[in-house]
């Protein structure tokens, strides 16, 4: 028996994975590694990695995610990444200066694969952490045209400065800092 069928959602045992469908099409896949593929049967690599949670379609609604909030304020919803240097679940041993936090990766087909990518922003601790203490920056990456990975554009250090096409450095009085090409 292949296939044994529980309400909605489906147990296939030779790819060990459960389908979940509506109006007897797939919807959604959870499959042997673990993985929740939304609009695919199948993990795909983008970024050299197999995401724990794939969403892939050919249209805008079909290919996003969308986060909302309601509620009579002015607060958002938000999409929060954490970071520790641990090695197990629920572990908060605490990071360190230069870690990265998080990062927005802009990936496209090369006509290969998905796997480098255009820009990228990422959060980083921007000195010593300590509790309740976590100076952070911010990355601007971009790639330039026949290049395959990413340079550093644009810097917001923890104190505040921006430093375009330079690490912005110490400086009185200097919260905007550029270097053009030589």
């Amino acid at each position: 028996q292949d296939d044994t069928n529980v309400g909605l959602f489906t147990y296939d045992h030779p790819s060990n994975s459960f389908q979940f469908r509506t109006a007897d099409a797939e919807r959604m896949r959870i499959d042997s590694n673990g993985r929740l593929l939304v609009g695919v049967t199948s993990s795909s690599s983008v970024y050299g990695l197999h995401h724990k949670l794939q969403v892939e379609g050919t249209t805008g609604a079909t290919s996003s995610t969308s986060l909302t909030r309601n509620s009579n304020d002015a607060n958002p919803p938000y999409l929060t990444f954490g970071k520790t240097r641990g090695t197990s679940d629920g572990s908060n041993t605490i990071v360190q200066d230069g870690d990265a936090l998080g990062t927005i990766s802009f990936n496209g087909a090369d006509g290969t694969n998905k796997d480098h990518m255009a820009a990228q922003i990422t959060g980083a601790i921007d000195g010593t952490p300590g509790e309740n203490d976590l100076p952070g920056r911010l990355v601007f990456k971009t790639t330039a045209d026949g290049a395959n990975s990413s340079t550093e554009r644009m810097r917001i250090d923890s104190v505040g400065r921006v430093g375009i096409g330079k690490t912005p450095e110490s400086a009185v009085g200097s919260i905007l800092q550029t270097k053009g090409n030589d």
